[in-house]
């Protein structure tokens, strides 16, 4: 009972006091050192008003010459909330408000304000500065966008400086809330942000024990939230991002970005629907409706694999999100989500893919050269899970690609396999240049390429070109042509493509089975073909080498080389040709063998002058 009231009687003696103040004003007599303080029903100081000079215009009004005005919690903590100083400053103080047209001075607990022109209101707590609000925190908010653990730690940051037309300025028990309006331009350390509206939320020192004026303000705490609307443009770390709304949470070092959110660098362009950023580490998301994340890589040279005259094309990237992570000397993009890539004439799709650039040797830069953080060179792209290239109507697809712009090249794995017209291919690795492609296999895991049909170039009849010979037709069912390898090189020309095997070759087709160490395969394109159309080569001419073994039905032909002429209707054997079958044993230096015939012309000669040797059933040798 004692103590409520004790706190009654102070609170009666304090209102007495402040309205004895009041009394004893004069109207428009100057009062010299002038101090006056207000107290709230609860007794604790609210403000304090302090001045060179104070007149009493009119009632309940005071004009203060070289205003010094604190601002306390008004409750038990006692805290020292702001500082108000202005070369004039009006107060009514029935009001409890003031207003003034000259410049103001405003310092918290972390932060600075000035301007020109204001208006404060004790009841709600609020402060308006009308023009050149200039707002200086103590706190930098560099780490949102870049990795501050990988620059310069908190000690290091400069802190953060936000320009604008307007200021509004209101303090709660828990928080000040700032809402820079007009031209708004924020600074801090190494970000630049413009936008046309920003509020800005820092907690309020808890304060400490103490008696009025002497309580002094507690640690710094930081600014707790950021929230930049219309036109927002960010630079930071050689970036460029624009985006209709960023929300900037510095402790945390995190940062969201929506509406329309895109990054510009060197060597590089983001955009999406929302941007996320985290100690550096950016994510990129796009949706139905705004479309999705993409990223164009400039100057790619077409993913590598389309030679020097495709140095210059842009890559475009497209995904569900993009993860962009920064490294010491690289740059690591993440994509995930039914990627798509365009680069020139180079198409593909994947469920995700990586790419790493290195980021540009400042050490051999010169001083006219931007040191900003740009993308650099694409050191390689990595690209897995239902992989599809195309390129120039040709196919790829596997498992796993992997691209070397700088070299030129792509790695496919996880059954890979190129399709080129009618012409499909398969292996264990492949590796695809500028209009090539080499494809490599195993013992248990050969290269298999199949080809498009060719006629039988055995013994079974066929019409013939000449009316001259008219012959009965005998027409077998053409099989498709399958070639297996431990190496292939599949090269593109101009109007055709050749096949290079290497390494325990066997063909199979219509009436043919063939072995040897070498095997060179020309297609053509088909002279009627429509650009879309699957059949659009022809095997044109076969060459086998080394230890070539042949097997059609009725005969075995071996060689040191083979000729296959499928248009002609011939095979020529090259090189201690011979042939069995059951009419006999033909051998010389070239045999020619002709589709239907049953006919082969021999032919002796070569550097050993090997003679021509026909041996039939029952007869002796014939020269």
């Amino acid at each position: 009972m004692f103590m409520r009231f004790s706190r009654f009687l102070t609170v009666s003696l304090l209102c007495f006091v402040t309205a004895s103040l009041y009394s004893q004003m004069t109207p428009n007599a100057p009062i010299k050192n002038f101090r006056l303080p207000r107290f709230g029903d609860n007794g604790y100081t609210q403000w304090m008003l302090q001045g060179d000079q104070g007149i009493y215009d009119r009632d309940e009004q005071v004009s203060v010459k070289q205003m010094a005005m604190r601002i306390y919690s008004g409750d038990e903590r006692m805290a020292l909330e702001l500082s108000m100083d202005s070369p004039q400053g009006t107060l009514r103080l029935q009001e409890n408000r003031g207003y003034s047209e000259s410049p103001i001075t405003i310092v918290g607990a972390d932060f600075k304000i000035s301007g020109i022109g204001w208006k404060w209101s004790g009841d709600t707590k609020e402060i308006i500065v009308k023009q050149d609000a200039v707002v200086k925190f103590t706190q930098g908010i560099a780490g949102a966008l870049v990795n501050i653990g990988e620059t310069k730690t908190d000690g290091d940051l400069s802190g953060t400086e936000i320009h604008s037309d307007h200021l509004l300025l209101r303090t709660t028990k828990e928080e000040y809330y700032f809402e820079f309006t007009g031209n708004v331009h924020a600074v801090s350390d190494q970000m630049d942000l413009k936008t046309e509206t920003l509020i800005a939320l820092a907690d309020v020192p808890q304060g400490r024990s103490g008696s009025g004026a002497k309580v002094a303000p507690s640690e710094l705490d930081s600014i707790r939230q950021i929230i930049a609307r219309d036109d927002v443009t960010i630079i930071q770390s050689g970036k460029t991002i624009n985006t209709d709304e960023a929300e900037f949470f510095p402790r945390e070092q995190l940062v969201n970005l929506s509406g329309a959110a895109s990054i510009d660098m060197k060597g590089a362009y983001l955009s999406g629907e929302t941007i996320r950023s985290q100690s550096g580490e950016i994510e990129i998301a796009g949706t139905k409706a705004a479309g999705r994340a993409q990223m164009i890589l400039i100057e790619t040279g077409g993913l590598g694999i389309l030679g020097a005259s495709a140095l210059t094309s842009d890559t475009i990237i497209l995904a569900d999100t993009i993860t962009m992570r920064e490294k010491p000397t690289e740059n690591h993009f993440f994509f995930k989500g039914s990627v798509e890539v365009m680069s020139g004439a180079v198409e593909m799709q994947s469920a995700r893919m990586t790419v790493i650039s290195n980021k540009v040797d400042q050490t051999k830069t010169t001083e006219a050269e931007d040191l900003d953080l740009k993308v650099g060179e694409v050191k390689n792209i990595v690209a897995s899970g239902g992989v599809r290239i195309e390129q120039n109507g040709q196919v790829a697809t596997g498992e796993q690609v992997t691209f070397y712009p700088a070299d030129e090249r792509a790695v496919l794995t996880g059954d890979p396999k190129v399709i080129n017209g009618e012409a499909i291919a398969t292996g264990n690795t492949m590796e695809l240049k500028p209009k090539l492609a080499i494809i490599s296999g195993e013992a248990d895991d050969p290269v298999i390429v199949r080809l498009p049909e060719m006629p039988d170039l055995g013994y079974v009849a066929f019409t013939p070109t000449s009316a001259e010979a008219p012959m009965p037709t005998v027409q077998n069912e053409t099989e498709a042509t399958i070639v297996t390898s431990q190496l292939l090189h599949m090269i593109e020309e101009p109007k055709q493509t050749l096949f290079r095997f290497n390494e325990d070759v066997q063909v199979t087709a219509t009436n043919l089975d063939t072995t040897c160490e070498r095997l060179e395969v020309i297609a053509i394109e088909k002279a009627n073909a429509t650009p879309d159309a699957k059949a659009a080569l022809e095997l044109q001419r076969i060459e086998a080498h080394e230890n070539v073994v042949i097997k059609q039905t009725g005969r075995i032909s071996t060689a040191k080389k083979a000729i296959f002429l499928p248009k002609e209707g011939k095979v020529v054997l090259d090189g201690s040709a011979v042939v069995k079958d059951e009419q006999g044993r033909a051998a010389g230096h070239r045999m020619t063998l002709f589709q239907g015939q049953g006919r082969a012309i021999v032919e002796g000669g070569g550097l050993e002058g090997e003679r021509a040797r026909v041996t039939l059933p029952g007869m002796s040798v014939s020269q």
